[in-house]
């Protein structure tokens, strides 16, 4: 009987030894999987840069002033255009009554802003609103994009190699110069984790890591919101929505093939009906720039070159000019500028003028390319105007990947065709394999990588078609950030390949023969000394 009692409690005890460490042991091993380790890093990171003293941010520089009024805020301080640059401003208000301004826009920002407002509120209680907040749910969809790249490039695996890989990243993404824009009212607050989105998705599927409904959805939704920020990223989502019909042939299941019909189909209406609808965000001042500072720049004949648009060649001479330096204002903004320059001068007229001219097409890419590769623009200053710091100054903190980038890499597009085929040769032979298998999944990381240099291509052209060398500032940041993503993930899997190939090595035979090499040296040298 005694015997039974002391064999059932030492079970007991047994069972509970057991029971307790394996939970702890599972959360820890979970905890420091490389990608959590790596979305964790860049969480103290980004808490430390955006939201402790001194808070970082982006100065404005007023392009978002109809985005700001259609979430009802507005700027508290009777600053300049050129103080609104120099500085970041924390702190807007709230209006107390709905707001029926004209130039008030609903963009795919409102919902987050709007998040964010309510947020401050529940917290606050007064009738400021707090950037930061903002920063906060612009962070929280960061963190699952940044999640999603790590995965892409760990293979799964929890080897030190995997940890240099999600490092690497942490460097690049996690760079000042990118993170800053969280903390503003810029578009690139949320293309910048929509488009990393949107491309990990699709190589996770090809990976089978996650679900598909879930990867499916992720991709539909930041690929939706991408196209809705603004007008000249909407035609976008007619090629999204092409690609996301045809990611039906990825799983063979029923209802993810009308997901992927149904929601591919609705991409394209959205995109065509934002595009319509939407106001394209082009004035006078781009207009001009992207003929003075564009087509005419580059021209060998620039009275030609206006003859081609039916203007009048004697405009010849605002060739290389500003919007600010080159006529009167009261000329500027007068008719005949309007009926003679401005109306004869659109995008599609640009972009058809650079196409039938190939060299100006290339030298204005490698203005661009230069340009796309200062992740920050120089006019727009990180510190709050009460921290002390002089206008339009940058913060130097954790920014080496991006003084790297904009001070050794080559800034020309010579470099990037290199690049392109680079990438295209290594991993062009997994989409042909998946192609004659049959396999879609073996296709996706293929493509992918081709989705992000596509965007990036896409914003690249629109760049030089909308505004010439000069306010490039959004497409240029889709550009660099899709330049780094293709980089990163290449490198990524070269990390991947010197990791295999060192499993390879049998490293005890070769430290053993290694010794025994000395050995049999010292053996030699005493035989010859007798």
């Amino acid at each position: 009987m005694k015997k039974n009692s002391d064999t059932s409690k030492l079970e007991r005890e047994i069972e509970l030894n057991q029971s307790i460490p394996k939970i702890q042991v599972g959360s820890f091993s979970h905890l420091f999987k490389p990608s959590n380790m790596g979305v964790l890093v860049l969480f103290c990171l980004l808490l430390y840069v955006l939201f402790l003293p001194p808070v970082i941010g982006m100065g404005d520089d007023r392009s978002s002033a109809g985005t700001i009024s259609g979430s009802n805020l507005y700027q508290l301080g009777e600053f300049t255009p050129k103080e609104s640059m120099a500085y970041f401003e924390k702190n807007w208000g709230i209006r107390e009554y709905y707001n029926d301004s004209y130039n008030a826009q609903i963009t795919a920002q409102t919902p987050f802003l709007n998040a964010a407002k309510r947020l401050d509120q529940a917290y606050t209680w007064d009738w400021l609103f707090d950037m930061r907040f903002y920063g906060a749910v612009i962070l929280v969809f960061y963190l699952i994009g940044m999640y999603f790249l790590f995965e892409t490039v760990t293979y799964g695996k929890r080897s030190k190699w995997a940890y240099v890989s999600v490092g690497l990243g942490v460097i690049i993404f996690g760079d000042t110069a990118y993170t800053a824009w969280i903390n503003s009212f810029y578009t690139q607050a949320l293309s910048f984790f929509l488009v990393i989105i949107l491309g990990t998705s699709l190589i996770l599927m090809g990976q089978e890591k996650l679900n598909d409904d879930l990867l499916i959805g992720c991709f539909f939704l930041s690929s939706l919101l991408l196209c809705l920020l603004n007008q000249q990223y909407a035609l976008l989502g007619l090629f999204l929505g092409i690609l996301g019909i045809n990611l039906k042939y990825v799983n063979g299941r029923k209802s993810y093939r009308r997901i992927c019909v149904g929601c591919g189909a609705l991409l394209m209406l959205c995109s065509l009906v934002a595009f319509f609808i939407m106001p394209n965000g082009l004035t006078n001042l781009s207009a001009y720039h992207s003929m003075t500072r564009g087509v005419l720049m580059t021209a060998d004949n620039p009275e030609q070159a206006l003859k081609e648009f039916s203007i009048n060649p004697q405009y010849a001479v605002l060739t290389g000019t500003s919007y600010y330096q080159a006529i009167s204002p009261e000329t500027m903004d007068g008719q005949v500028m309007k009926t003679e320059f401005f109306n004869k001068v659109n995008p599609t007229g640009v972009a058809i003028y650079y196409l039938a001219n190939p060299g100006q097409l290339y030298e204005m890419l490698n203005r661009s390319v230069n340009s796309s590769f200062n992740i920050r623009p120089g006019w727009l200053g990180n510190y709050e105007i009460t921290q002390g710091y002089p206008p339009g100054a940058q913060t130097s903190f954790f920014t080496s990947w991006s003084y790297l980038k904009a001070n050794y890499l080559p800034g020309n597009f010579g470099f990037i065709i290199i690049w392109m085929g680079l990438l295209i040769g290594v991993y062009v032979r997994f989409f042909r394999k998946g192609i004659i298998e049959k396999n879609g999944r073996n296709t996706l990381r293929f493509v992918g990588l081709m989705t992000w240099l596509f965007i990036g291509l896409w914003e690249l052209y629109v760049a030089i078609i909308t505004s010439g060398d000069t306010d490039t500032l959004g497409h240029l940041f889709i550009f660099s950030l899709t330049f780094d993503l293709i980089s990163f993930v290449v490198l990524g899997k070269f990390i991947h390949w010197i990791e295999k190939q060192l499993r390879k090595v049998d490293w005890e035979a070769r430290k053993q023969a290694f010794f025994n090499r000395d050995k049999d040296q010292n053996k030699d040298q005493g035989g010859y000394r007798l």
